[in-house]
């Protein structure tokens, strides 16, 4: 299975509350926290994560992934057009993920309802990873 994973809100458990402004992104990456639970569940798939973030925080972003987890996804695109999260993810979708791989190989965990709309669009089931840990992958 490839996954397709969502940052904020999704492998950050910490993201600032929605419609309050959120601090600097620099103070924002130095106090991220990641879902553990989740890694675990991620280690022995094809993780591709897709975020608005933008691209020059990249290579900050995976260090601290990688520093706080122990764990790296195999791919990572990070927002290189300053578009909103949807446009961006369906950019990255259709410019380089559907012609390596079918619908039916992949799943998004992604929080924004827009983005999953998207994705099921395509054929990829898309879910939220909401407020529980889960005891595996959604087959």
């Amino acid at each position: 299975m490839i996954v397709l994973l969502d940052l904020n809100y999704t492998l950050a458990e910490n993201s600032p509350e929605r419609g309050v402004s959120p601090p600097p992104m620099a103070k924002r990456l130095q106090e991220e926290t990641y879902r553990l639970w989740l890694v675990k569940l991620l280690r022995p798939h094809h993780v591709i994560l897709v975020t608005a973030r933008p691209e020059r925080w990249r290579e900050p972003t995976l260090e601290r992934i990688r520093a706080l987890t122990g764990w790296s996804p195999q791919e990572a695109f990070f927002n290189d057009r300053n578009l909103g999260p949807p446009a961006f993810k369906e950019h990255v979708l259709r410019a380089h993920l559907l012609r390596r791989f079918e619908p039916e190989e992949m799943f998004a965990i992604e929080s924004n309802p827009r983005t999953r709309a998207m994705y099921e669009r395509y054929g990829i089931p898309a879910m939220p990873v909401g407020e529980r840990p889960w005891r595996r992958l959604p087959a």
